[in-house]
């Protein structure tokens, strides 16, 4: 998972980032939702397992931060040049 670069929203309309960071969203909300049902649904998971998964959906949850850091900061820099 590539950490989003925060100039890459540059010369695109708020209508394509959002577009494309809805797409981008997807993915790792999907990803942590799976991961803590997992962890829900098996009360039989080893104590490293639980760990494990709970690693990847932070992994995952810091990384759709990241996207919606970027939006955010692309339309703070946007409004101000308006």
């Amino acid at each position: 998972m590539d950490q989003p670069a925060p100039n890459r929203w540059i010369g695109k309309s708020a209508d394509e980032v959002l577009a494309e960071s809805y797409h981008e969203l997807r993915d790792p909300i999907y990803s942590i939702a799976g991961f803590l049902q997992v962890i829900k649904s098996s009360s039989q998971l080893p104590p490293e397992e639980v760990e494990q998964y709970i690693g990847l959906a932070l992994n995952y949850a810091l990384y759709a931060q990241e996207i919606v850091n970027s939006v955010y900061q692309y339309m703070h820099e946007r409004n101000k040049d308006r």
